[in-house]
């Protein structure tokens, strides 16, 4: 088993690279994955991410084999926020934002009740140019937040607050697509078992409101995390001009999705910004290869997407 690291400006083991030996199957990849999960187990937590590579993965079943054999349970992507379309059980594209814009590094559904701890990416189609996906550990984010910033994320926790249309015409996601479902009952079962507030509007749409922390003791390592969305979910994730229309359209209590703390008073809009640029900072930016197979601790490592040219086609799979 050959390991090397890729380069980093901060943390120079993320991700452990791991690059196959002679059997480069994915039978090879998934029986390592198998009985080698206390080593992976292990490495997730020193590093927070293993990249997979040089195996013969080539389409979306191997990488539904391949995160079937590291992730215990693949779960669907109730609740998701980003655009995407499912390929097989469990298993969606990437985000499909627009190629042009870059996306701000999150852990995946960690506004959820019960966040995936494992996140793991394939690549499909390598991309023409650009299209990385950027990742940081979050114990570099909660060290290079400012203290006052950190403080009001510790104690206050944040609120994400989000509207769904109920039509296929709406601004966003419908509620049917972000629950998989056009069935009242289950949406509100869910939201029920998992803590969110709901409302029902008179057009038809949702309003859901949960409170999360913003900070976290990672639940395997206890090192303390920078774990929230309130950077993605915040109005001033979104340009000056289209945040300007967006107000306009949707009042800020109709926007799509919002942050506030926990309390209910808003999040400074500098703060973000400066959350933001921590994690840029501090992130590590690598080219995809065809056929790389990356699996993230979900808590440990935040992701984002950068803008792109031409094909590309990532796909994910959690739980």
């Amino acid at each position: 088993m050959a390991i090397a690291s890729l380069h980093s400006r901060e943390i120079s083991t993320l991700p452990l690279l791991h690059e196959s030996d002679a059997d480069n199957s994915v039978e090879a990849l998934c029986e390592q994955l198998k009985t080698r999960e206390s080593w992976i187990a292990e490495m997730l937590a020193e590093h927070g991410g293993i990249l997979f590579r040089g195996y013969a993965l080539t389409s979306p079943e191997a990488f539904q084999a391949a995160a079937q054999a590291s992730i215990s349970s693949l779960k669907p992507y109730v609740k998701g926020q980003s655009p995407r379309s499912k390929v097989a059980d469990n298993v969606y594209t990437s985000t499909e934002h627009p190629d042009r814009y870059s996306i701000t590094l999150h852990n995946e559904l960690s506004y959820a009740k019960s966040p995936p701890p494992r996140i793991a990416f394939f690549c499909l189609v390598e991309p023409t140019q650009g299209g990385e996906t950027p990742i940081v550990d979050c114990r570099a984010i909660y060290h290079h937040v400012p203290a006052s910033i950190r403080e009001a994320f510790e104690t206050k926790g944040v609120r994400y607050v989000k509207n769904m249309h109920g039509d296929k015409n709406g601004l966003g996601k419908s509620w049917m697509d972000h629950f998989e479902t056009d069935d009242r009952n289950v949406v509100e079962s869910y939201l029920t078992q998992n803590d969110i507030d709901f409302e029902w509007l008179n057009d038809g749409s949702l309003r859901t409101s949960a409170n999360r922390p913003g900070v976290i003791d990672h639940p395997l390592t206890g090192d303390r995390i920078w774990f929230n969305q309130a950077n993605l979910w915040h109005v001033t994730n979104v340009d000056q001009r289209h945040r300007e229309q967006l107000i306009r359209r949707c009042g800020i209590d109709g926007l799509p999705t919002h942050a506030f703390y926990g309390d209910g008073s808003p999040i400074d809009d500098d703060d973000l910004d400066q959350v933001r640029q921590v994690m840029w900072d501090n992130s590590v930016i690598s080219p995809w290869r065809q056929g790389d197979f990356l699996l993230l601790d979900n808590f440990m490592v935040a992701h984002g997407r950068m803008p792109f040219e031409g094909p590309r086609k990532i796909l994910v799979a959690m739980g």
